[in-house]
């Protein structure tokens, strides 16, 4: 849907609200939504979904309690989701500035995700728990929604996987057990601002709900990869490092298992 924008086609509030401002496309995310991004306000546009619906109702139920966009205007039309919200102080945690600064971001991360932890789930609006994951995940494989050229290159050579239903075979089969908490459901280093070591926003809710502490622990772990090695040039000895430093923070030992098995479930979305 990226650069494919027809401002004809939008909700007339939407487009009252945005007449006449400039506005850039936001080319980070990988989500295979629209973003404009104005001075003052971000513009969502995706294909309504079930993701599009909770990340409205999670931006709803979250506004006070954690630092989030908040909603100005949310419309349905042909379709289509638009959600326009407040931009976000801070920076991605994936900017250049950030990433120059690691053992902060680092510690910023740790500390983004222990404040989701404090979260209290009891009315939560949205569950995304490994038995709704593996839901979407089929529908996915069945609908040809699953992008193999995204995979990390090790899914279908040293984990050895065939093909997206052998992978899907596998996690059905091997479901570990859950350690329920908040979750944000994509907590990539693109979706959380920060300054210095604290956590200024968390963005793009729409796979977040009651699932395990360790979905987001895992996508944050690979996250933190890639953008090490891949962006900032670290090599493999400061990534093991800042991976070190983000346990230290968390308070926890890493669970291989479950951080192989939350990456592995991601790769069908």
């Amino acid at each position: 849907m990226k650069h494919m924008v027809d401002f004809t086609k939008m909700p007339e509030e939407i487009k009252k609200r945005i007449e006449g401002l400039a506005w850039a496309y936001d080319e980070i995310g990988l989500s295979g939504s629209s973003i404009l991004l104005f001075d003052e306000m971000v513009l969502k546009i995706e294909q309504r979904s079930r993701s599009s619906e909770s990340e409205r109702k999670l931006l709803e139920w979250l506004y006070g309690k954690l630092p989030i966009p908040r909603v100005i205007a949310a419309e349905t039309k042909d379709a289509c989701s638009y959600l326009l919200m407040s931009r976000l102080p801070g920076e991605m945690a994936c900017s250049a500035s950030n990433l120059e600064k690691m053992e902060q971001t680092v510690k910023a991360l740790a500390k983004g995700i222990r404040t989701l932890w404090q979260i209290d789930t009891a009315r939560c609006p949205c569950s995304n728990g490994i038995a709704e994951r593996l839901v979407q995940a089929q529908s996915n494989i069945e609908n040809g929604q699953v992008e193999t050229d995204d995979f990390e290159i090790e899914t279908f050579t040293t984990e050895g996987f065939s093909d997206v239903s052998d992978l899907y075979g596998y996690l059905e089969q091997n479901r570990p057990q859950e350690d329920l908490v908040f979750s944000h459901g994509d907590y990539c280093l693109p979706n959380v601002f920060v300054s210095g070591c604290e956590v200024t926003g968390f963005l793009d809710w729409g796979n977040g709900g009651i699932a395990d502490r360790w979905q987001d622990i895992a996508l944050c772990v690979r996250s933190l990869r890639h953008n090490c090695m891949e962006y900032a040039g670290y090599d493999e000895a400061a990534y093991q490092k800042y991976r070190t430093l983000f346990f230290s923070e968390l308070g926890i030992a890493p669970d291989e298992e479950k951080i192989r098995y939350f990456i592995l479930l991601d790769e069908l979305f």
